[in-house]
């Protein structure tokens, strides 16, 4: 009895350090479905500001339009195909009617009981940060008074949105411009080493969001309505609480993070199995564990019982 004991306890630790290494395998190997080239360094492409040598101008020696191949920077009227002056038109009104009475008709903040974080100053935050907060649905905010601004489905239409940063944008031009992320070239599997370095502490390695300090949150990335520019934007300009990751991540990997966003976790491919409802790796890590410690108890004492 006592070397069926034994062996039993054995036989339960190979099939708990079995199950343990199975579930970190698949659950890194799943996103890792290319080689990688080895992490992509070296100082940044484009920091989100244009350079001598990245830069398209208009006619008037305007900044049109700046970047590298990974992602070109565009001036709001550069993505729209209307002119400046026409969706500065459009952008003033809309401005007035759905921002002004909290950001000031000069968009240069309101005090709120001596608080200028309240209502802040728009102007030099960048034409991608003004669509970022607009189209993402986090402004005009449902609630000014929340701790945390939440996505919704937007008020404005892409148009509307980009032409109010237009507006804010000509009363003193500032970066970054929108970015248009092209993902032909990046790396999912670099994506994932990346947002697991940079993201993955607040967001979790699955993209659902986690709550943090003093009542605020991380917010989901599984949302497929999040675009590649308002990921792009939130790593360059770092909204709310999130770090700003303008200088310490070039372009390229920007890309490599959004291609990993917009395939691996908002639309994850189907591995076979059973799913468990997407509760994620942990969950289901636990949910395999448990049972086969189940299955191999009932196998330990049939065992037992036919001794």
């Amino acid at each position: 009895m006592i070397i069926l004991s034994t062996l039993r306890r054995t036989f339960a630790a190979l099939f708990v350090l079995f199950l343990g290494t199975f579930s970190v395998f698949a659950v890194t190997a799943q996103a890792a479905d290319e080689p990688s080239t080895g992490a992509r360094s070296g100082p940044a492409t484009n920091i989100g500001a244009p350079t001598p040598t990245n830069t398209v101008k208009d006619s008037k020696g305007n900044v049109v339009q700046y970047g590298s191949d990974a992602i070109t920077y565009k001036s709001p009227s550069a993505i729209t195909g209307k002119t400046a002056a026409e969706l500065r038109a459009i952008g003033r009104a809309l401005y007035m009617q759905n921002c002004s009475s909290c950001h000031g008709v000069k968009a240069d903040g309101v005090l709120s009981q001596g608080n200028p974080e309240a209502y802040p100053n728009l102007i030099g935050l960048g034409p991608a940060v003004i669509d970022f907060w607009i189209s993402s649905g986090r402004m005009p905010a449902a609630d000014p008074t929340a701790i945390q601004a939440a996505r919704k489905p937007s008020r404005l239409s892409p148009l509307q949105s980009l032409a109010i940063a237009e507006w804010v944008n000509s009363l003193s031009n500032a970066y970054p411009y929108v970015p248009v992320v092209n993902t032909n070239d990046a790396s999912r599997a670099e994506g994932l080493n990346l947002f697991a370095l940079n993201c993955a502490a607040c967001h979790t390695i699955t993209g659902g969001g986690d709550a943090l300090a003093a009542g605020t949150y991380a917010p989901t990335l599984q949302d497929s309505n999040i675009t590649a520019t308002q990921i792009a934007t939130a790593i360059r300009s770092g909204p709310g609480n999130m770090p700003n990751y303008s200088s310490s991540l070039t372009d390229e990997q920007v890309a490599d993070i959004v291609k990993y966003v917009k395939v691996d976790i908002q639309n994850p491919n189907n591995i076979g199995g059973a799913g468990f409802g997407g509760l994620g790796p942990v969950a289901e890590g636990f949910i395999a564990l448990s049972l086969g410690i189940g299955i191999l108890a009932l196998a330990a004492f049939w065992v037992g019982d036919r001794q």
